[in-house]
């Protein structure tokens, strides 16, 4: 069933199991499909070859393809001159930033680089074994670009969230790159590329400055590593591009799932699902057993939505991209979202510690009715730059440790050599592999042991 509100805003109530088909319908359109991403099919093809022409000719005319594509998706205006922005320009732009908001900049950057400071890995101390010594050493990528979009908002936070991992990681070459729309030309987001001390910074239409970031043009130097959110494009190019450069994963469209039974707040509930709404496209989504509280938060929902700015964008996302899903058992919940691996998980219940036991996956949780998911998007530390379409199934979100590589560091000692030898050579000859072989036998001749 559906439950109409009295305004224009309409969410998806399901009743599990009468209603299974339908929540999988749901799951469906969240999850990207194997399938149409390997086989050039389904509603990813078009936008596919869309991404593929434009990567191909920013390999072929550089800067000029650039501007090209940015004059026709962003700005008619765009000259390559505008591609680079100056660390002066930063500078002025923090400077009609009003104090109380480069505080909280300053906030927001100093509390992301305390967590991921904390998080930094150190390596352990080595496996000795028998004159082997086995170890594990971080070293930071050499360089990564750091792209976050500008279609329709400005997101200053998100690249303080892309930005500290990478500095508190030890990152060399940083590149900051953002659309050459009004709001990538945001003093805010200028503001926050000031302050984060970003020397790089670059401007372009989406596709065409990945492509850039992986070969190289005039202006745009080739990096290791592309990170960042934005939205089907991007990420297909992304995909198509991870090899020849390294990327993050698929981080698309926003998406909550909040875990909660009848003890739960409706009005904090629903104020979070509001705001992941809001997000042009969001998904918001209710799990409970209690048919009440459901009822709770759909009042609520009317409520607080007129006081809101974007009601447009969160109508559509409340009836298209959403839904509430009643079912009597917590346990089935629970494994639903896991099956959602969705970017932001919440839990609202009598015993959240039994049910973040059993939440599997998740790209951030935030645990208890006062842990709303706005604190991590801004101030609680870790990134929220995080896994969509059910990815946080296999991914995690971006932090210090997608900027680090991980290098064994393996010492042998000619006794230990001499020790695993046999083995060594057995099975290079069980593989036909005479070479592997030979290359052990040759230090044994060397050993004073023969």
């Amino acid at each position: 069933m559906s439950y109409v509100l009295d305004s224009p805003t309409m969410i998806p109530v399901l009743q599990l199991p009468t209603e299974t088909a339908r929540v999988e319908q749901v799951l469906g359109r969240l999850r990207l499909d194997p399938a149409d991403l390997a086989l050039s099919r389904g509603p990813l093809a078009k936008a596919e070859e869309s991404v593929r022409q434009i990567l191909a000719d920013v390999a072929q005319r550089g800067d000029d393809a650039i501007v090209e594509y940015s004059r026709q998706f962003d700005d008619p205006q765009f000259t390559a001159q505008q591609i680079r922005i100056s660390p002066e320009e930063m500078r002025r732009a923090a400077d009609r930033v009003s104090d109380e908001q480069l505080d909280a900049i300053r906030q927001s950057i100093e509390q992301v680089r305390q967590y991921q400071q904390h998080i930094m890995p150190v390596a352990p101390p080595p496996l000795r074994r028998d004159g082997a010594e086995l170890g594990l050493r971080f070293t930071p990528l050499d360089s990564a670009a750091l792209y976050f979009p500008a279609g329709k908002a400005a997101y200053p936070s998100s690249l303080i969230m892309l930005a500290v991992p990478a500095q508190v990681a030890g990152v060399q070459e940083l590149v900051a790159v953002t659309a050459p729309s009004r709001f990538g030309k945001s003093d805010l987001v200028l503001a926050a590329a000031h302050e984060l001390g970003i020397q790089t910074m670059l401007r372009g239409s989406g596709v065409a400055m990945i492509a850039a970031l992986a070969f190289g043009t005039a202006s745009v130097k080739r990096v290791d590593k592309i990170v960042g959110p934005g939205n089907t494009y991007v990420q297909l190019a992304k995909r198509m591009l991870f090899g020849g450069v390294g990327i993050d994963g698929f981080l698309g469209p926003s998406e909550i799932v909040t875990l909660a039974d009848d003890t739960a707040n409706a009005r904090f509930i629903a104020a979070d699902l509001l705001a992941q709404a809001e997000h042009d496209p969001g998904n918001a989504f209710l799990l409970t057993n209690s048919p009440g509280l459901a009822q709770r938060v759909l009042a609520e929902l009317q409520r607080q939505l007129p006081a809101l700015r974007r009601t447009d964008a969160i109508k559509k996302a409340l009836a298209q991209n959403s839904a509430i899903v009643v079912d009597s058992s917590m346990d089935r919940l629970v494994e639903l979202a896991n099956r959602f691996a969705a970017e932001h998980v919440n839990i609202q219940t009598t015993d959240d510690e039994a049910v973040l036991a059993k939440l599997r996956h998740g790209g951030a949780v935030f645990v208890g009715p006062w842990s709303a998911v706005a604190a991590g998007d801004y101030v609680a530390g870790p990134s929220h730059c995080l896994p969509t379409g059910t990815t946080a199934r296999f991914t995690s979100g971006v932090s210090v440790y997608e900027f680090l590589k991980r290098s064994s560091i393996e010492r042998y000692t000619c006794d230990a050599l001499d020790a695993e030898a046999d083995a060594i050579m057995t099975l290079a000859k069980a593989e036909g592999l005479d070479a592997h072989a030979a290359s052990v036998a040759i230090r044994l001749d060397e050993s004073p042991e023969y």
